[in-house]
């Protein structure tokens, strides 16, 4: 049998059609992400960006940065960018003079709102197809990946070659990538054998 032959109840079958859905839908959200970044006039960067900030209320510059994968060098463009748009803003803390925020404007919070407002009427509909165990185990694969995800991109950032190179010399820094992951994959299999996600 091909892997679309087999049923999803066949543990080869249903981790292909699983990989099969991520992957269409990653396709799906960076259709969307790439169209909501033109709807807004902003770059792809500059709009993950947001999302960090959206997500998290409020940030540091070096917290985006952590997340992002930015330097704060590029984040602080960045913000300047988002900020002259009237996207986002700063605001010193209240105890801390020396720390400042970054948060999303009110302009932008109701932009988003009215963006995303379908995801509100669908979620719950969706999610009723689902019992609580079944949304946990969700959550659980999307969080995993979301950390191994983070791992591998740091890890593929060392085999970057920004001065350009062959397709010939891209391989060879494919298979080490390769040779370097497969040791990591190994440590963290064994972490989430013991119920632990492998998050350093």
């Amino acid at each position: 049998k091909s892997p679309r032959e087999m049923s999803s109840n066949d543990a080869w079958g249903g981790a292909w059609r699983l990989k099969e859905a991520v992957r269409a839908n990653q396709t799906a959200n960076d259709v969307w992400d790439d169209c909501l970044t033109r709807f807004l006039g902003i770059n792809r960067t500059d709009g993950r960006c947001m999302d960090i900030i959206d997500r998290h209320g409020r940030v540091t510059a070096g917290q985006l940065a952590a997340e992002s994968g930015l330097t704060t060098g590029a984040v602080t463009v960045v913000v300047d960018r988002l900020e002259a748009v009237g996207y986002v803003e700063r605001k010193r803390d209240s105890d801390d003079r020396r720390k400042v925020w970054i948060s999303i404007t009110p302009i932008m919070a109701e932009m988003t709102e009215r963006l995303f407002a379908h995801f509100q009427l669908m979620g719950p509909v969706v999610l009723e197809r689902f019992t609580p165990d079944q949304l946990a185990a969700i959550i659980e694969f999307l969080e995993v990946s979301s950390v191994i995800n983070i791992q591998q991109a740091a890890l593929l950032e060392q085999y970057v070659d920004r001065k350009g190179a062959t397709p010939q010399a891209r391989l060879v820094a494919a298979r080490l990538f390769a040779r370097a992951s497969e040791k990591q994959m190994k440590e963290r299999i064994e972490a989430l054998k013991k119920g632990r996600v492998p998050n350093d």
